[in-house]
Order: C-alpha cells, then sequence, then structure tokens
C-alpha cells in the first residue's frame, strides 16, 4: 500500500539528493529546517509568499518552493502560492497539513543529506573570531 506520507517521503527524496550537489545546498538545508516553523507561526499564505518574494533564477528559495509543490502533487500552471491565496478555509486547512507532511519529510532529508555550514573558530574564551 502506497500512503501519501510514503509518497511524499519518496519525493522529497528526491528532491534533497538532487540539491545535494548543488551550489545553495547549506542554505536550502537551513530553509528545509526553518519552513515548517514559519507555517506553524506565520500561515501557509505568508510562509509561500515569504518564498516566492525571495525567489530569483535558480536560487535556494525558488528551488525548495518548486520541490514543494512537486512534493503536493500540484500538476497544474498555477502555482503552491496562488492555489493556497484562491482556496477557502476548509481547502486551505487541508493545504496546510499536507505542506506541513511534505515539509517534515524535506527537513528530515536535508539533516541527513545536506552538510550544514562548518561552525566559526571560538577563542579560548568561548567568543568567535
Amino acid at each position: 500500500m502506497n500512503t501519501r506520507s510514503r509518497q511524499h517521503a519518496a519525493n522529497a527524496h528526491a528532491c534533497v539528493s538532487a540539491v545535494a550537489s548543488q551550489a545553495y545546498a547549506s542554505k536550502y538545508r537551513a530553509l528545509a529546517l526553518s519552513f515548517p516553523i514559519m507555517v506553524l507561526q506565520s500561515g501557509l499564505a505568508q510562509a509561500t509568499g515569504f518564498l516566492q518574494a525571495k525567489s530569483s533564477d535558480n536560487n535556494e528559495y525558488q528551488r525548495y518552493l518548486s520541490d514543494l509543490d512537486d512534493i503536493l502533487g500540484n500538476s497544474s500552471d498555477e502555482n503552491l502560492h496562488q492555489k493556497v491565496i484562491k482556496s477557502d478555509l476548509p481547502d486551505y486547512q487541508q493545504l496546510t497539513r499536507q505542506a506541513l507532511d511534505a515539509s517534515g519529510w524535506l527537513k528530515r532529508y536535508a539533516q541527513a543529506l545536506l552538510k550544514e555550514d562548518a561552525p566559526a573558530p571560538t577563542t579560548t574564551d568561548g567568543a568567535q573570531s
């Protein structure tokens, strides 16, 4: 049996694996770690609007929004943000639950597959140099 969550997991793994070789992989990782929190704090419409506003040609924001859109199975010409802001309350709630599930899988695979930036070296008194 292929559940929605299992399908999200498989799609998220493919998306994050493709990002691993990109120059913006560490920024994508940071975005993947923070996006579910953005949705919970601000709502899906504002979180996807933020991604869309920050998107430029082939950067981590555009890639994350595109990956989230693909995982959720939006095959129409309308992007995820447009779909979210045009939805009524029950659809918005369902999209939010699905986006949290999909972004949770992106977060898990980003933690596992993408390396984080090395922390700045510290001095003996604990201050960063």
